[in-house]
């Protein structure tokens, strides 16, 4: 027996049998790749909604704010409590009524 033929039988009977395909983790991969892909379409709804609600936020508070402009202040530097600027804060005190969550409310339509 020369040394190639030990090497051989050596390694032959070192190594390490081939393993079976587990089934199981072929489905947590795949459960972690569902997960991940349901987390990513999440986000990305999550985000929108942001941009959007930001957008409006901004718009609300241009109207606020020019509406304040368009009536003079009491002489004391008051704004009006009948002028279009407490309108403009009422618009925004129900805005944030409707669009703000309530504690243990969970929405789930997107």
């Amino acid at each position: 027996m020369n040394e190639a033929d030990l090497d051989k039988r050596l390694s032959a009977l070192l190594q390490e049998p081939d393993a079976a395909p587990d089934p199981a983790f072929v489905d947590r991969v795949v459960l972690a790749a569902r997960v991940d892909r349901q987390i990513r379409v999440a986000r990305r709804r999550a985000f929108r909604r942001t941009l959007i609600e930001c957008g409006a936020a901004i718009a609300v508070a241009g109207a606020f704010y020019l509406m304040s402009q368009e009536q003079a202040p009491l002489p004391d530097g008051r704004f009006s409590l009948f002028g279009p600027a407490m309108a403009g804060l009422v618009m925004l005190g129900l805005w944030a009524l409707v669009t703000l969550p309530t504690p243990g409310y969970a929405s789930t339509a997107s």
